[in-house]
């Protein structure tokens, strides 16, 4: 029997009980009727039975009381109004009207009739609202609480978003003196207090088998520290336990019939207990909070399984690029080498005993600048793979300039492009504005749309890059000359695993990467592509700043 049953099984026995008692009183006093010489001792069970079902009202919630008593107010104030108003009115007629001006005692009755009419309905509406006030602060509303769980916290993916948001929701709506989500810690299997309001202590933790988890978890129901606990075992250690959170009731979070965490509630600032209403709706609340924070914890992983699949592909191009790059660091540390081979063969040989110091100083100061050129270009070029391969450790939006992140990828690109005798025309404009974004991560997107319009050529091609910009938005498009992608696949590429590239060549992630981290930048991703005439990529994003701007454009 869930506890709703039980609480109403309980009110029907209060009921029944008080019933019968005032029957017994009551029909005693028939027995004279009957020629039964016997004093109605029974009448006694009448106040008895008054007072079983005001318990049964008040503790019970048999009636709502609240009602009948907010009712009766309202129509009280409503009737001495319109009572005032027309005592007043009825006395100024007599007095005033029907004297000085001469009307019938019917005409000065007009002016209040007109008053009641125009002012009885907002009159209505104060009433209930100072009611509500000051008679029934333990009252919110069950609406407003449903519509920020559904609307914010259910939609929310951010885990330590959620817990707060439900703490202040609770906290603001209910007037709480104290509030805490306890949840689960997967690594630990313990329970940790993860946000919390009005708490005795921080950091509050409990094993899976403390006595507060046994019970949540089996019997999958609130506890309440005025009645459940009662008869409980180790009721010491779960006072204890509510005395630390400064708890008045716990409502579990299960998720597909397993504990999850648990919301602790301390009591109302009004003064009031929690009744059954609360509870239903409490206990509602906490399935949709098992949903809001399921989602966060699989959104938290998908977006580190997301972070770990991009460096991962990230490190197999650095892989693939690296033969390439070692060549580009290689010309400049033979130029090096040459250099100073050359001058000790040189010297050895004595060629230069046979010119003056100051020539062979100059010589020297050749070879040296030389050197320092040579090693400022390998190390460029080391330093440029070195910032890609890094893993992007931290999410941060600033101003981006999409010139120079484009020159960075060329820079890395340009040996592998070289190979394939690709030329790049560079068409963005120079007072191209600067976008809001993660500077690493768009230094990624553009690699991986450039380096797949290399692949993409086979022999020779050209990659156009442009850019545009049109109000708070600006728009590059990276276009190549490449095989094209046909109608039947185009709407597929950016799934994860699905590559055009021969088997082994491809893991089919770069471009499922590369949308996701333009939608986490606020921006957006398209592609066109014809067979045989090459594919263009349009990437669109928020500019730093959002001033409005002429629209620029160059083609």
């Amino acid at each position: 029997m869930s506890k709703a049953d039980a609480f109403k099984q309980r009110q029907i026995q209060y009921t029944f009980f008080g019933i019968a008692l005032g029957a017994l009183g009551g029909t005693s006093n028939f027995l004279p009727f009957f020629k039964i010489d016997w004093y109605p001792w029974a009448n006694f069970a009448i106040p008895v039975y008054t007072a079983v079902i005001t318990y049964a009202i008040i503790r019970h919630q048999l009636m709502e009381i609240e009602v009948v008593i907010k009712r009766a107010t309202v129509f009280a104030g409503l009737f001495a109004f319109v009572y005032g108003v027309v005592a007043i009115f009825t006395v100024l007629g007599q007095g005033v009207f029907q004297t000085l001006l001469g009307w019938p005692v019917w005409t000065a009755m007009i002016p209040s009739i007109l008053i009641i009419t125009l002012t009885l309905r907002p009159l209505e509406n104060w009433l209930i609202d100072v009611t509500e006030k000051y008679l029934f602060q333990k009252k919110y509303d069950y609406r407003e609480l449903m519509r920020l769980f559904t609307g914010e916290v259910l939609t929310i993916f951010d885990y330590n978003q959620v817990t707060r948001n439900t703490v202040e929701a609770l906290n603001n709506i209910i007037k709480l003196e104290s509030c805490a989500v306890i949840l689960k810690d997967e690594a630990t299997s313990s329970f940790k207090m993860v946000t919390g309001i009005g708490v005795r202590e921080a950091g509050i933790e409990f094993g899976s088998e403390d006595p507060i988890i046994h019970y949540l978890r089996t019997s999958q129901s609130h506890l309440h520290i005025n009645s459940d606990l009662k008869g409980a075992p180790a009721i010491r250690t779960l006072q204890q336990d509510f005395k630390r959170l400064n708890s008045a009731i716990c409502i579990p979070i299960i998720f597909r019939k397993e504990l999850v965490g648990f919301l602790s509630l301390g009591a109302k600032k009004s003064g009031d207990a929690y009744n059954q209403d609360d509870i239903d709706i409490l206990m509602s609340l906490a399935r949709t909070e098992a949903i809001a924070i399921s989602n966060a914890r699989l959104f938290e992983k998908l977006s580190a399984t997301q972070a770990e699949a991009a460096q991962n592909e990230k490190m197999a191009v650095v892989g693939t690029l690296a033969a390439g790059i070692n060549h580009e660091i290689c010309n400049p540390l033979g130029i090096v080498r040459g250099q100073c081979e050359m001058f000790l063969l040189n010297y050895r040989d004595g060629i230069y005993g046979q010119i003056p110091d100051k020539q062979v100083i100059e010589q020297v100061m050749v070879i040296f600048g030389k050197i320092i050129k040579e090693t400022d270009r390998a190390t460029a070029i080391t330093k440029r793979l070195s910032n890609f391969a890094k893993p992007n450790k931290a999410f941060k939006m600033t101003e981006v300039d999409v010139p120079r992140e484009l020159g960075e990828v060329l820079a890395i690109l340009e040996h592998e492009m070289k190979i394939g005798n690709i030329e790049v025309e560079n068409r963005i404009p120079e007072d191209f504005p600067q976008i809001l974004a993660d500077r690493r991560q768009i230094q990624e997107v553009i690699f991986n749309i450039m380096r797949n319009a290399v692949q993409a050529m086979e022999g020779s091609g050209r990659i156009v890059v442009a850019g545009s910009r049109n109000g708070t938005r600006a728009t590059v498009t990276i276009a190549d000359t490449g095989q094209g992608i046909s109608p039947d696949k185009i709407g597929l590429i950016f799934n994860p695993f699905f590559t055009t590239k021969d088997p082994g060549k491809g893991t089919g992630l770069g471009l499922f990467i590369v949308k996701q981290i333009v939608e986490r930048n606020e921006g957006s991703i398209s592609v066109a592509s014809e067979i045989g005439k090459g594919t263009q990529f349009t990437l669109t994003f928020n500019l730093a700043h959002r001033e409005t701007a002429p629209e620029l454009t160059h083609a």
